[in-house]
């Protein structure tokens, strides 16, 4: 087995078929497609070093590691980092492997420590459990520094009818969705909207961000969408995806007013609800659990599978969903007692550095 290293954008773009090749072998999400990761690339990689990391087996692509290298300056402290592409966008990320799983990532593991660049740790966020399994195959001189659970992400396996979804819910929240309607239907004009094609993405897109920005500034907060770099990113996947008939996006308009919009991706036979905004004037409607309801509904009768609410286990999505995945991070370094002294204080530096932040607002 062959590791090849890229590290130019050029090579990275020019990957699009090979990508998509080894995906349709391996299990995945949407978060490890090449469109969502060049294009996280294109907006965020200022700064970072593109390291995918391609195992190459008898000439063909059986395995992608989709890293970047990252030089951080937190007051003063240098570190050097190797993650995922798409941190913290991303709410899986993971390896493409199509075979040969072990001995791909003890290869991948292998290489990185021959690389030129000095690295102080790997992190790994937000990949599932049996990723953790395997790495008990790698290079001696790497360990695992830590491991935990880091979100859990509820989700929903969607039933063949509309009927059996609803008579699946809890009984009293039930009765609280058919009141919300009825009474949102008594005081205003309801319509449920579709934004997700190439025509219409661009208006849903901004009542996303001017609903979701007014919810959390309403409760003293930044939203997601406070910073232009992120709505900029946003924009572009929803075009995309829009494109690709990977984007789901949908609105509660009410006496024709967007008053909660829902923003998510359908890939292969999935639902991926990614982030919503809400009208916090329009509450006593419970509008967030009404979008959702719609949605779901569309979701089975378009066939799909399954309703992923993606990290985080909020209140609202134990209504909906009782299953849930885990995600985790790992942390691996190099061995040694100097690797590891330096990873403790690191952790003890960070943490405190994390507090101050929190002190000064920022």
């Amino acid at each position: 087995m062959k590791i090849k290293e890229i590290n130019n954008f050029s090579d990275f773009l020019s990957l699009k078929e090979e990508w998509a090749s080894l995906l349709k072998n391996c299990d995945h999400t949407i978060f490890s497609t090449w469109e969502w990761l060049s294009t996280w690339w294109k907006c965020f990689g200022r700064n970072k070093k593109l390291l995918i990391l391609l195992a190459e087996d008898k000439n063909k692509i059986i395995g992608i590691a989709p890293f970047m290298y990252i030089v951080n300056k937190t007051f003063g402290l240098t570190t050097r980092k190797i993650e995922f592409i798409g941190t913290p966008q991303s709410d899986y990320n993971n390896f493409i492997i199509a075979e040969k799983e072990e001995e791909c990532l003890a290869s991948f593991m292998h290489y990185i420590t021959t690389i030129e660049e000095p690295w102080d740790y790997i992190e790994l966020k937000e990949i599932p459990e049996n990723t953790i399994v395997h790495f008990q195959k790698r290079p001696d001189n790497i360990k695992i520094a830590k491991a935990h659970i880091l979100h859990k992400c509820p989700y929903l396996i969607l039933p063949k009818s509309v009927d059996a979804l609803v008579k699946g819910l809890n009984a009293k929240f039930r009765k609280n969705l058919k009141r919300s309607q009825k009474l949102i239907e008594m005081e205003h004009k309801l319509e449920f909207v579709e934004y997700s094609h190439p025509q219409l993405f661009k208006e849903g897109m901004k009542q996303l961000f001017e609903l979701h920005q007014k919810r959390w500034e309403s409760r003293g907060e930044r939203g997601v969408f406070a910073r232009e770099e992120i709505r900029n990113f946003h924009m572009q996947i929803a075009e995309r995806f829009s494109t690709l008939g990977w984007l789901g996006l949908y609105s509660i308009l009410a006496d024709d007013k967007a008053i909660a919009c829902l923003y998510g991706f359908k890939y292969r036979s999935k639902f991926y609800f990614y982030l919503s905004g809400i009208d916090p004037t329009y509450g006593k409607y419970s509008p967030g659990n009404l979008l959702i309801l719609f949605v779901l509904q569309k979701c089975i009768k378009e066939g799909l599978t399954e309703f992923d609410f993606l990290r985080g286990d909020e209140p609202y999505k134990c209504r909906w969903a009782s299953l849930y995945r885990n995600n985790f991070t790992l942390t691996l370094i190099k061995r040694g007692f100097l690797p590891s002294l330096r990873n403790k204080l690191t952790r003890i530096y960070f943490f405190q550095a994390h507090l101050l932040r929190k002190l000064l607002g920022k």
